[in-house]
């Protein structure tokens, strides 16, 4: 007897009722129909995957029982073909020296049509034999895919329940309700064959996208199989009649006194019986709770709304706020929302949110600036990319990366729009370590505008109840159509009209910020290398307004990363095939500005070695220099979100702060410098010491002083002086008093104390007598056909006497230990001697083996020690079960024995 409301059944609803209670009575042991409802059946391990070219049966055949999977390659879902082969070791590493231009189907630079040679090119088969668990014999089961790219056809024991008309596009989460397909008693078999991007004409196409699904831009080579599968979950969910959906939390604060929130709550309740149903929904959020009945009838599809006018517990007085870090605390709320019928739960669903109002905002100069919970806040980031190449999206992976970005005192990540449109596990982080996110809609506007609008619509449902999302822009560095633009606007006007949205991701040309939303993007300059002292002296691509991905390029990564990718013969020189692979898609020569200035700047390097210790410096003060000039400018800057912030995979020479191996190197620990909250600084333009605060509270008495130093270290100049500073304001402390005989290279070492004496903040600079001058500059198109930068400077800042700098012996004492899951370290340092220690790198080792740990969280790093100075950094890092003993501090650096 079958006890659920099928679209078949002709069972009243007042006789449906009493079955369940007679279910009930007499089957104790039995769980009753709804009573854990919304459960989930994770579909993730036992599948199998083989190409359709090796088989000879059909979706019928393969989604029936007895077929033969001894050939297939067994994988775990989500996961991509190629990163299931590589699993297979079907292929070497693709991330190793020039591995992945072996494997079939690999081509050279930026494509969009995959050869029909490719391996990759026929349709591959996901195959797996499940059984349904006992206790939901009687329930309504819907099957979830929630990432496939590119298409698919979808069969369930025999039958096919959805071909590449309805499967279609990558950004989408696809739900089926096969109740009626699965057998409750015995094994059932589902088997999905997809067919990858690319299967388009091969031609020269003049855009970068035109089908709905990821690219990689120039970011890294594109993976052969254009990242085809089933790359995001796959489950079965179980409930009753009805079905909650899409459940959404807005906010409302009283601003400025932020003392009262006004909550409205909705969802979307579906009816998956021809049955009317009669129920109540009630939500819970803490103490607070709110109900309302319901009747929907027969396949009925309702929008559900709790406003604050109807609901007075909807008023939360004193609310706990959510702010980005480090401003403010992360603080989260979770709403319980359940659907019952006659007290029997038919649905479930939790959502997590926060209370907080943000806004943007375009100023009276026409650029964009933010707002939360009713503050101006400069925004300091990165463009995020998706995190790995082949899809590989591990909870360790988004945690490291995010909470970099939190430990750097970063608060925004600007979603790109030829990534992926982000997990939600990226989000969760990104709540929790108060990142705010600019999500880009897509690189570039495709031919099949219908089904983009679908994947954008899908996106804002699935990712609007995250209090860390706060801006959409429409496409990256182009407009979309304006059937495109009005779509998106239509969809965010109806599902978040909370949200601001602009249509292009920012000018080439600054005079077209007033039609692009109030941005610009970079230039061919800073992408390729650009010196400290560029944000304060230009006012067309510095700091100034809002940059979406200006930045500095030529990244250089730790050598400890170079050894993971390169093999020894392809790392020095640089001007090798293999080196070149691991840069960006034009080539180790887009760079060649960079690595001029590098041996002009600090002397030619003559190891891969010395080239990445000078990389490291460098890198340093061009980041620090970028965000230490948005800080000084706030608020005619309002905000950068730097070209980029991680690498999708292993990269020597790039645009990145964290590499993919979740190494940092100069770049962050220069841009965690400059972005301190409470920060002491110098100015490149005025040659001035400036104080930054970034908190929303005032501070006095605070104690600013600066001293100059020769090469030599004898001291030429020493200033203090005591300032208040506001909220959120900029403070010119002191003028220097330069003296007129410096050597040409020396050093400006600046404090800021508080009036108890304690350190807030400290900033050591390496200046040079000799400026950096711009010369002659043009861009020139290589035989591949990309755009890069030729230029001859005037004059380089000149630090080759730091090559001639003593060595140092650093005495340090550390201690690690354990704290919840991670291990701590403390570190003691001290330079006894009578020279500087230029740029000390602290590094976390096992004892058995000279590999870094990563990742490591340090408070400080790449740092410099004056004679006789004293410092004490943390450290934090995941270890698993490891004890603290099988750790050691190692302590490198530019001339650090």
């Amino acid at each position: 007897m079958s006890l659920i409301l099928s679209g078949k059944s002709s069972v009243c609803p007042e006789l449906f009722i009493r079955i369940i209670l007679i279910f009930i009575i007499f089957d104790a042991g039995t769980i009753p129909l709804f009573a854990q409802s919304d459960r989930v059946l994770p579909l993730s391990d036992g599948w199998y995957l083989q190409s359709s070219a090796q088989l000879d049966k059909d979706g019928k055949a393969l989604s029936g029982t007895g077929v033969e999977t001894k050939e297939w390659y067994p994988v775990t879902v989500p996961t991509t073909v190629l990163a299931a082969l590589v699993k297979n070791n079907v292929y070497p590493d693709p991330y190793y020296a020039d591995n992945l231009k072996s494997i079939p189907g690999y081509r050279e630079g930026r494509w969009l049509a995959m050869k029909k040679d490719s391996p990759f090119y026929p349709s591959w088969w996901y195959r797996r034999e499940f059984n349904v668990p006992a206790s939901w014999h009687n329930e309504i089961i819907i099957l979830h895919l929630d990432g496939i790219n590119y298409k698919a056809n979808i069969w369930l024991n025999g039958e096919q329940i959805a071909d590449t008309t309805e499967v279609i596009g990558m950004f989408r989460r696809f739900n089926f309700d096969v109740s009626s397909r699965l057998a409750r008693d015995k094994k059932n078999v589902l088997a999905v064959e997809i067919f990858a991007p690319g299967r388009i004409a091969d031609i020269a196409y003049r855009t970068k996208q035109v089908e709905a699904t990821t690219g990689w831009d120039d970011h890294n080579p594109q993976p052969p199989d254009l990242n085809m599968g089933l790359w995001e979950d796959v489950y079965l969910q179980a409930g009753g009649p009805v079905f909650i959906e899409h459940p959404y939390v807005v906010t409302d604060l009283d601003l400025p006194a932020l003392d009262r929130a006004w909550l409205t709550i909705s969802a979307e309740l579906l009816n998956r019986t021809d049955q009317a149903v009669e129920g109540q929904l009630t939500g819970k959020i803490g103490g607070v709770s709110f109900q309302k009945k319901i009747g929907l009838a027969g396949g009925e599809r309702k929008t559900i709304r709790f406003s604050p006018a109807g609901f007075k517990q909807l008023i939360f007085n004193n609310p706990r706020l959510w702010w980005p870090h480090p401003v403010g605390p992360q603080n989260l709320y979770d709403l319980d929302l359940t659907f019952r019928v006659n007290e029997i739960e038919s649905s479930r669903k939790k959502v997590r949110f926060g209370i907080r109002e943000v806004s943007t905002y375009i100023n009276e100069d026409g650029w964009r600036g933010y707002q939360i919970n009713g503050k101006n806040i400069l925004i300091r980031g990165g463009a995020w990319m998706t995190s790995d190449m082949l899809l590989r999206l591990t909870d360790r992976r988004y945690d490291a990366l995010v909470r970099y970005a939190r430990e750097a005192n970063l608060n925004a990540l600007r979603s790109e729009g030829f990534s992926i449109r982000e997990t939600d596990e990226f989000y969760n982080k990104c709540d929790e370590y108060g990142i705010l996110v600019i999500q880009q809609i897509f690189g570039r506007s495709i031919p099949d505008e219908d089904l983009a609008v679908e994947l954008i619509r899908d996106m804002i449902l699935r990712i609007r109840n995250h209090p860390s999302l706060v801006h959409f822009l429409g496409h990256d560095e182009t407009f979309p159509t304006d059937y495109l633009d009005k779509k998106y606007r239509a969809l965010i006007a109806e599902y978040t009209p909370e949200r601001t949205y602009q249509p292009h991701s920012g000018a080439f040309h600054i005079e077209d910020r007033f039609k692009t939303g109030g941005t610009r993007t970079g230039t061919l300059e800073l992408w390729t290398y650009a010196t400290p002292s560029h944000y304060y002296t230009h006012k067309e691509d510095g700091a100034w307004g809002f940059a979406q991905s200006g930045g500095i390029g030529g990244i250089i990564a730790p050598f400890s990363s170079i050894k993971k990718m390169l093999p020894e013969q392809a790392r020095w020189p640089l001007t090798n095939d293999i080196f070149s692979f691991h840069t960006v898609l034009q080539g180790i020569e887009y760079f060649d500005l960079a690595i001029t200035s590098l041996e002009h700047r600090y002397g030619k390097p003559n190891s891969i070695e010395e080239f990445c210790l000078k990389g490291q410096v460098m890198n340093y003060e061009s980041a620090r220099g970028m965000f230490e000039a948005y800080g000084r400018n706030k608020y005619e800057a309002l905000g950068i979100t730097t070209w980029k912030y991680d690498a999708a995979w292993p990269a020597a020479m790039t645009w990145q702060y964290v590499d993919w191996y979740l190494n940092v190197g100069g770049a962050y620990y220069g841009a965690k410098k400059a972005c301190e909250p409470l920060h002491v600084q110098y100015a490149y333009d005025d040659r001035a010491v400036y104080v930054i605060n970034n908190f929303y509270q005032s501070f006095t008495d605070l104690k600013v002083s600066a001293r100059i130093f020769n090469i030599d270290m004898q001291e030429k100049f020493s200033k203090t002086v005591t300032i208040d500073i506001g909220e959120d304001e900029v403070t010119k402390a002191l003028v220097v008093e330069w003296p007129k005989e410096l050597s040409k290279t020396y050093f400006l070492y600046l404090m800021l104390q508080n009036s108890q004496g304690k350190n807030i903040s400290e900033n050591f600079y390496w200046l040079s007598t000799i400026p950096d001058l711009q010369g002659s500059k043009e861009e020139v198109i290589t035989e591949k056909g990309w755009g890069i930068l030729k230029a001859e400077p005037v004059s380089y800042a000149d630090f080759t006497q730091l090559q001639d700098l003593p060595k140092v012996q650093i005495q340090k004492s550390y201690q690690i230990y354990r704290e919840g899951k991670e291990l701590k370290a403390f570190v003691r340092l001290k330079n006894p001697g009578k020279n500087l220690a230029f740029m000390i790198k602290l590094s976390v080792k096992k004892k058995t083996g000279p590999e870094e740990v990563l990742p490591v969280y340090w408070q400080d790093n790449y740092f410099s020690l004056l004679p006789g100075a004293e410092k004490t950094v943390e450290a934090a890092f995941l270890t698993g079960e490891d004890e603290p003993w099988s750790y050691q501090i190692a302590v490198d650096g530019w001339n650090v024995e």
